[in-house]
C-alpha cells in the first residue's frame, strides 16, 4: 500500500511539471512560427516593391524635381596642407529623400542591408572641389539604408574627402582660412534634383569637438549656404559648408621669430670687439647673416612658392637687414681707419719732403755765406730726428682742426687711438693721392672710426625695438 501511496504521490507531482514543458515548447514553437512568418511576409514585401521598380528613372520622374535633403556629422580633419592648398574631411554623409514608389504598408521603418542599394535609385551627389574622396570598406561597406512607410529613403555612409582650399596666405602665420565644402549632382540639373541642408539648429552640419583639439589650427565655426550654379547645360542645385579656421601661431613663435631675435641680438656682441680684430668680427656677422638665411630658406621649403611677402617673411627680412647692417658698419669702420691711416702718411710725406727742401735751401745759403767769407750760425739748424719735427704731434693738431666736436662717448675710444696711433710709423710710407681723390674722401676724414661702434651699440638696439613694436602692432594687434 505504500509504495502505491508513493508511485501515485510521484504520478500527480509530474503531470503539472510535464505540462508545463508542453505548454512552453508551444509557446517558442510560435515565436519561431511568428518569426519565420514575419521574415517571410518581409521578402515578400521587399520582392513587391522592387517588381517592376526601375532604378534608371528618377523619382516623381515628368513632374516636380525631387528634393535630397543633405546632412553631415564631422568625424575629423586631418590636415590642411599649406602647400597644395587642400584639407582632407572624414565625415558622415547622409541623404533623405522621397521616393513614391517604395510606399509600404509595414508599420515601421525598414532597416535594410546596402546591398539593396544596387536595385533602387540613388542620387549622384559628388563633391565639387575633390580631389579625391573614397568611401570606407572595412569590414564592411559602411553604408546605410532605411525606407519608412511613406516612401522616405534614408541614405547615410561614411566618406573621406580631400578637397581643394584657396588661401590666402599675406597675414601667415597670423591668418584665418576658410575652406569650402561643395555638395552638387553631376547628372541632374535644378528641374529635376535640387538640394537642401537639414533644418536643423546647426543648419546641416555637425562638427565632432574633438577638432578643438587639432595641433596648428582652431576651428572657429562653419557655414552653409544654398545657391544655383549656372553652367552650359543649364543651372545645378549645390550646397556649400565653409569650415573658419584661425592657425595656432605658438609653433612659429617658439621655432622662427625667437631665434630670429636672439642672431640679431648675438650679432651686436661684434660692437664690442676692437676693430682691428677683423676675423672675429667678420666671421660673426657672416656666421649671423648665414643662420638667418637658413632659416628663411627652411621657412620656403614648407610654404608655396606665393608672389606677394608673408607676414613672417617681413621679420625674416628685417633681421636679416639687422645682421647684415652690422656687417656695413664694420666695412664703413675699416674703411674710414683707412682713410685715416693713408691721410696720416700724406701728412708724414709731405713734412719730409718740406724738411728735405729747407735743409737744401740751407745747405745753399751755407755755400753762398762761405764763398762770401761770411757765415752765419743763425742759419744752422740741427736736423736729427727727421729734423726736429714730430709728424704724430702734427697728426694731432690737424686732426683735432678738422674733426667735429665728439661728446663723451668716444673720449675712452681717444685713450685707445693714442696708444695704437704710434704703430703708423712702422708701416711703408704712400705717395699722397690726387686731390680729387682727397676731396672725395673729405667726409670720411672728418669722421672718428672709434666712435662708430658706440654709436652703433646705442642705435642698433633702439631700430630693433622700434621695428617690433611696429611689426607686432601691424600684424598681431591692428
Amino acid at each position: 500500500m505504500t509504495n502505491k501511496f508513493n508511485t501515485m504521490t510521484r504520478t500527480k507531482t509530474s503531470l503539472p511539471f510535464f505540462a508545463s514543458c508542453m505548454f512552453a515548447a508551444l509557446c517558442l514553437n510560435s515565436v519561431h512560427s511568428d518569426k519565420s512568418d514575419k521574415a517571410s511576409d518581409m521578402t515578400a514585401l521587399l520582392n513587391r516593391l522592387i517588381r517592376g521598380y526601375d532604378k534608371r528613372l528618377r523619382p516623381n520622374f515628368g513632374g516636380p524635381p525631387v528634393r535630397v535633403t543633405i546632412g553631415l556629422w564631422v568625424l575629423s580633419i586631418d590636415s590642411i596642407n599649406v602647400v597644395d592648398m587642400d584639407y582632407k574631411l572624414d565625415f558622415f554623409l547622409r541623404q533623405l529623400w522621397n521616393d513614391p514608389r517604395l510606399k509600404h504598408d509595414w508599420n515601421e521603418t525598414l532597416a535594410l542591408s546596402n546591398t539593396m542599394l544596387d536595385k533602387i535609385w540613388v542620387p549622384d551627389t559628388y563633391f565639387e572641389n575633390s580631389k579625391s574622396s573614397k568611401f570606407h570598406k572595412v569590414t564592411m561597406v559602411n553604408k546605410l539604408l532605411s525606407i519608412s512607410p511613406d516612401g522616405g529613403v534614408h541614405y547615410n555612409a561614411r566618406v573621406t574627402v580631400r578637397a581643394n582650399c584657396p588661401m590666402d596666405l599675406r597675414l601667415f602665420p597670423f591668418d584665418k582660412q576658410q575652406c569650402d565644402l561643395n555638395i552638387e549632382s553631376y547628372g541632374y540639373n535644378a528641374e529635376n534634383m535640387q538640394y537642401q541642408w537639414e533644418n536643423r539648429t546647426d543648419k546641416g552640419v555637425a562638427v565632432n569637438e574633438k577638432l578643438d583639439d587639432m595641433p596648428q589650427y582652431n576651428l572657429t565655426g562653419a557655414t552653409t549656404r544654398r545657391y544655383f550654379t549656372v553652367y552650359y547645360s543649364g543651372n545645378w542645385s549645390r550646397l556649400s559648408t565653409s569650415f573658419s579656421f584661425t592657425r595656432r601661431a605658438g609653433y612659429f613663435l617658439i621655432h622662427i621669430y625667437a631665434p630670429c631675435t636672439l642672431i640679431v641680438i648675438l650679432s651686436w656682441i661684434s660692437f664690442c670687439i676692437p676693430h682691428d680684430s677683423t676675423a672675429a668680427r667678420i666671421a660673426l656677422g657672416i656666421t649671423s647673416v648665414l643662420t638667418i638665411t637658413t632659416i628663411l630658406n627652411m621657412l620656403n621649403t614648407t610654404m608655396p612658392k606665393v608672389s606677394y611677402v608673408k607676414a613672417i617673411d617681413w621679420y625674416l627680412i628685417g633681421s636679416f637687414l639687422f645682421v647684415f647692417g652690422v656687417l656695413v658698419e664694420y666695412t664703413f669702420v675699416l674703411y674710414v681707419v683707412n682713410v685715416h691711416n693713408k691721410r696720416l702718411k700724406r701728412i708724414m710725406i709731405a713734412h719730409e719732403l718740406e724738411a728735405a727742401e729747407e735743409e737744401h735751401v740751407n745747405k745753399r745759403n751755407l755755400t753762398n755765406s762761405t764763398t762770401k767769407g761770411n757765415v752765419s750760425p743763425k742759419n744752422h739748424h740741427n736736423h736729427d730726428n727727421s729734423y726736429g719735427y714730430d709728424p704724430l704731434e702734427s697728426y694731432s693738431a690737424f686732426y683735432e682742426k678738422s674733426k667735429k666736436p665728439v661728446t663723451q662717448l668716444c673720449e675712452r675710444s681717444k685713450a685707445k687711438r693714442r696708444h695704437s696711433v704710434s704703430d703708423i710709423e712702422h708701416r711703408p710710407l704712400t705717395y699722397p693721392r690726387t686731390p680729387q681723390c682727397s676731396v672725395k674722401r673729405s667726409c670720411a676724414n672728418l669722421i672718428d672710426p672709434d666712435c662708430l661702434d658706440d654709436y652703433a651699440r646705442i642705435i642698433f638696439p633702439i631700430c630693433f625695438i622700434l621695428f617690433n613694436i611696429i611689426y607686432w602692432l601691424h600684424f598681431k594687434v591692428l
